[in-house]
């Protein structure tokens, strides 16, 4: 493919007068027939000693030194010799001149900020569209964010967290209420890692990788770039290893996945200072901005603590009414699937038979990658990290709508419904309570093994809470509305850590 053409460039040919040399620009003047041809080294090349010589240790994109004066300061130097005159081809054309400059600009910009623009994934290929968030470039990509939301006002989501270290004991009116302090004092208790996000329009369209000329499409600081335009957006919080609790098991995962906690401990991203560019991205406390999830409560639950500067509410009701704020349009993947399993019909209509075998085959199986899967969905990047399971995420939304749903969700039914809070059908919280208190102690009933969040489940209908294990660290109370009236014969034992207590899991703090 040639390069492109000079219109692309604001100011015209005048704007790459600094690629040329002075004194070249000069003698090209004066002696236009002198101009190489497209089989010889340009000029600017063949005068340093060092091209082609394959053990010379030129770098094109360095300062200027003696060893690439010929370069002109790493090609995008100025005031230097540099690539051929604007007629050059090869490593002389307009196209390759301007992919140096690229380069040599994100160069720049990874040794100010100390950050990787885009690690391979685990197969060693670039991950491309997904685009790598740190301390560094938080702000830039924030207001791309904001410009893109207008066009892109659908949004595919997911977290990463260190596992879940603490589960509640006592007793509670209903499995709603028990799930829900499990996840409050998890979610206080602990810091996010990652937060992914994907932006579709709302006819399932991601953002084109390389938009035509002159389109402004994907936003104007993606015009003209190079790279390929992001769909998917991967923030990397601060998160230190010595410092912070996690639950060992989840941490090796997410290692072994290609988490660098190195880098999220020296450059990862502030929470709160995130939470502040979050409330004004456009992104949240917009109904028309509809977010797509899977499994959702800690994953919102997170989002909503670090906008909200403290604890989540004690109460389940007073969470979901914040939640309806924050994110007033949100799908859950996983509560669309088990009510049509349930029901057997999406939409208040029967399933299709191409819905209905989707169905079947999945049995029991209930992972994000067990749909993919059953949907024929490739996965980009790897598996646990919270940038590729938003892409995926949101893939698998459009398809379970166009094959479950007939290509339309009815949001009166389904919209805010959250699975792992409420179950399938009313919220459990809401249902009439039983005759006597949901008594939930260690050891008791079914608990399933954690992986960083994803739940096995044991039942069609309602979700167990993951448990790693116990130690009796359960002595210090604060009174709570739970837990009122202790010792009076009403059952109630202590709850969990915020509002009186706990039981916690295998974890690590303070790691040395």
């Amino acid at each position: 493919m040639g390069p492109p053409s000079l219109g692309r460039f604001p100011g015209g040919p005048h704007a790459l007068s600094h690629f040329g040399h002075p004194q070249q620009q000069q003698h090209l003047q004066h002696h236009p027939h002198s101009i190489p041809s497209s089989s010889l080294v340009p000029p600017s090349l063949g005068g340093n000693p060092n091209f082609g010589n394959p053990n010379s240790n030129l770098n094109l994109f360095a300062p200027s030194t003696t060893s690439n004066a010929g370069f002109g300061g790493g090609f995008v130097g100025s005031g230097g010799p540099a690539l051929g005159g604007l007629g050059g081809t090869g490593l002389g054309s307009h196209a390759a001149q301007m992919g140096f400059a690229h380069g040599a600009a994100l160069q720049r910009q990874e040794a100010s900020n100390g950050t990787r623009l885009g690690p391979p994934d685990s197969k060693g290929m670039p991950k491309g569209r997904i685009r790598e968030v740190w301390r560094g470039n938080l702000a830039q990509e924030m207001a791309n964010l904001r410009t893109l939301v207008s066009r892109y006002p659908y949004i595919s989501m997911d977290t990463e967290f260190p596992g879940i270290i603490a589960r509640p004991m006592g007793s509670f009116t209903t499995k709603a209420d028990y799930h829900y302090q499990t996840l409050r004092c998890n979610v206080d208790l602990l810091r996010m890692i990652q937060l992914g996000i994907t932006i579709f329009t709302s006819e399932g369209d991601l953002p084109p990788a390389h938009p035509p000329d002159n389109s402004t499409v994907n936003g104007p600081s993606y015009h003209n770039n190079l790279m390929p335009c992001p769909c998917t957006w991967q923030f990397n919080f601060r998160f230190s290893l010595a410092e912070d609790m996690y639950a060992q098991e989840s941490i090796d995962i997410l290692q072994k996945s290609g988490l660098d906690f190195q880098m999220h401990e020296k450059n990862g991203i502030d929470p709160l200072e995130f939470g502040s560019c979050l409330i004004t991205s456009g992104l949240v406390l917009m109904e028309d901005v509809k977010w797509i999830s899977f499994h959702s409560g800690y994953d919102f639950g997170y989002m909503m603590k670090i906008m909200l500067c403290q604890p989540l509410p004690e109460d389940e009701s007073e969470f979901r009414e914040l939640l309806n704020i924050f994110f007033p349009s949100l799908y859950d993947i996983k509560y669309l699937m088990k009510s049509a399993s349930k029901n057997q019909a999406a939409n208040n209509s029967p399933l299709t038979p191409q819905a209905s075998q989707i169905i079947n085959n999945l049995g029991q199986k209930s992972g994000l990658q067990d749909i993919a899967d059953e949907l024929n969905i490739k996965r980009v990047g790897p598996q646990h990290q919270a940038g590729s399971d938003s892409l995926l995420t949101g893939k698998i939304f459009w398809e379970v709508r166009r094959i479950v749903y007939g290509g339309r969700i009815d949001d009166d039914k389904y919209l805010g419904q959250v699975w792992g809070l409420n179950g399938v059908g009313a919220p459990l919280s809401a249902a009439t309570p039983s005759t006597g208190p949901l008594s939930m102690h260690p050891g008791q009933g079914q608990s399933t093994p954690n992986t960083n969040g994803a739940t096995i489940y044991a039942n069609h209908a309602t979700p167990s809470t993951p448990n790693n294990g116990h130690a009796g660290l359960a002595n210090s109370q604060t009174p709570g509305p739970h837990n009122q009236g202790q010792g009076q014969g009403n059952g109630m034992g202590p709850l969990t850590p915020g509002g009186g207590g706990g039981v916690f899991g295998g974890f690590q703090f303070a790691k040395g």
